[in-house]
């Protein structure tokens, strides 16, 4: 492990860009930097060095990865991912870098939904960019993770900041739905919510928590998943912080 000076630092500049630290923006810096020096954390960006995809097999070892080089870039999360023959298909928000100016977020470039597919015989990778919106969070239904879909959802930035815009992404038709929440709004991850097990894919609400600056309250929006019309809303008496990564689980036989 790196030193605990280091390791503090490093926590602190992941936490602040994941949403999950409060700390202002110069504190954050000042942990990551340090005053006026270059930046300790155990890891920047470097141009030079390539970025690959890793294919493991499920009952395979570390001996039986395969790499694919990519065009150098960042990944925090996926959408989904899925084989189809020889193919492997990933969709994933693609960062044009990070960590190589700024150590508190992703406040590097675009941030994109790109599809890459695998080609596992020819040893390639083809790259598909799916539209020019920032984005982050991108979830789609649960119930066909590790198999193809068709749609997806995700949050839009306003140039390096979360703003007020929803996206929905028709990954079949290659096209992108935005709504937009209203001035003030700070939009936090979206979640799918079925409305039967058994109902067709994108049949159902997506969920999540929306922040109002000016009254520095909070609701839990339910937007109509294929429309993104408002289905209802839940006014909470305070400010939910934002997070990422929340999930829905049904009750117990319904």
């Amino acid at each position: 492990d790196p030193p605990r000076p280091v390791r503090r630092a490093a926590e602190t500049a992941r936490n602040r860009a994941l949403g999950r630290d409060a700390a202002p923006d110069p504190v954050v810096e000042t942990a990551a930097r340090g005053r006026g020096e270059p930046s300790r954390l155990p890891y920047s960006w470097d141009a030079d060095y390539p970025a690959r995809i890793g294919l493991l097999p499920r009952e395979g070892t570390s001996a039986d990865v395969r790499w694919f080089e990519i065009d150098p870039c960042y990944v925090f999360h996926t959408l989904n991912a899925y084989e189809d023959g020889d193919l492997v298909v990933i969709d994933a928000v693609r960062h044009e870098r990070m960590f190589a100016t700024d150590f508190t977020g992703p406040h590097e470039g675009l941030s994109s939904l790109v599809r890459f597919t695998v080609d596992t015989v020819a040893g390639t990778v083809r790259e598909h960019r799916y539209d020019e919106h920032s984005q982050e969070f991108p979830r789609h239904d649960e119930r066909l993770t590790g198999a193809c879909h068709r749609y997806g959802w995700s949050v839009g930035f306003d140039g390096v900041a979360s703003g007020d815009v929803v996206l929905k992404h028709d990954v079949h038709a290659g096209s992108t739905m935005a709504r937009r929440l209203g001035a003030g709004k700070e939009v936090g991850e979206f979640c799918f919510v079925p409305h039967a097990h058994d109902a067709a894919e994108g049949a159902g609400v997506i969920m999540g928590y929306v922040h109002d600056r000016p009254t520095g309250l909070s609701d839990l929006v339910l937007l109509d998943a294929q429309t993104l019309e408002d289905v209802a809303a839940v006014h909470l008496p305070g400010r939910v912080p934002a997070g990422f990564h929340g999930s829905w689980a049904p009750a117990a036989g319904s």
